[in-house]
């Protein structure tokens, strides 16, 4: 499959006007399709609005990215598949394992020894500042800067799903008490099936779609907390083998 990129550029403003405004359209949308009885679309339009009210014009973002990652393996910004790429080759060549306590351990290595690692820019980058003697503080930097925009895009991603998971429920609820106001408010001497059944659907429907839709956003943020954990465990393990490079001064040649 072909690598999926997304650009992320996080807003220090928050979600702004652009929110608010879609947050209201929507919300009008679903009020509209409520008092329709078209409960699911309702609900559906509902948690939009919920997205957009926390992410404003980066929903697009937050829904490319949710549909993305189900169908790629592959980290949605470029740089962050660099450093896995890079990770991998380090652990195949410096023989890493971890002891049953979760510590990385190093296999043998001879002190100047040569070592291939893939031709990217993040290898390319490492090997320049190798070769200019720079310390472990300068790469720790350029590594951070391949890993941070995607750990960034996952964590933003992650917390707005969650957001909506949370929320949905309520809102599911929120019908589920109207409907049972309505179906007491119709209670009289002549009490038919016929004429409660309306407002019982209403009350079991919308609990039951508010609760969809919190499980579905719950498994789409799942996704990205798993991710999240990958990237920090592959920044660890790379971060381990630079110290582990520059104690034996190892040489890095860049393959084909």
């Amino acid at each position: 499959m072909a690598q999926a990129s997304i650009k992320f550029h996080p807003g220090g403003s928050g979600a702004g006007l652009t929110g608010l405004l879609g947050c209201t359209i929507f919300f009008g949308l679903s009020t509209l399709l409520f008092i329709t009885e078209n409960y699911f679309a309702s609900l559906l339009f509902v948690s939009f609005a919920l997205l957009f009210y926390v992410t404003g014009r980066d929903i697009t973002k937050v829904i490319l990215s949710s549909f993305t990652i189900f169908f790629s393996n592959k980290h949605l910004i470029p740089n962050a598949n660099y450093l896995e790429e890079t990770v991998n080759a380090l652990t195949d060549t410096l023989q890493f394992t971890r002891d049953s306590k979760g510590e990385i351990k190093v296999g043998p290595l001879n002190q100047g020894q040569k070592i291939t690692l893939p031709n990217n820019p993040l290898v390319n980058d490492i090997q320049k500042l190798l070769s200019e003697g720079k310390g472990v503080d300068y790469v720790e930097y350029v590594a951070h800067s391949y890993y941070i925009e995607c750990h960034e895009l996952y964590d933003f991603t992650s917390a707005n799903l969650d957001f909506a998971a949370v929320s949905m429920p309520i809102f599911g609820l929120i019908g589920t008490i109207i409907g049972l106001i309505s179906m007491f408010d119709n209670l009289g001497s002549v009490i038919t099936i016929e004429a409660l059944s309306p407002q019982l659907a209403m009350a079991l429907k919308t609990t039951l779609y508010g609760a969809f839709f919190s499980a579905v956003y719950k498994i789409m943020g799942s996704r990205f907390e798993r991710r999240i954990r990958t990237l920090d465990y592959d920044y660890e393990t790379f971060f381990r083998a630079i110290e582990v490079l520059l104690e034996n001064k190892v040489e890095i040649e860049i393959g084909k």
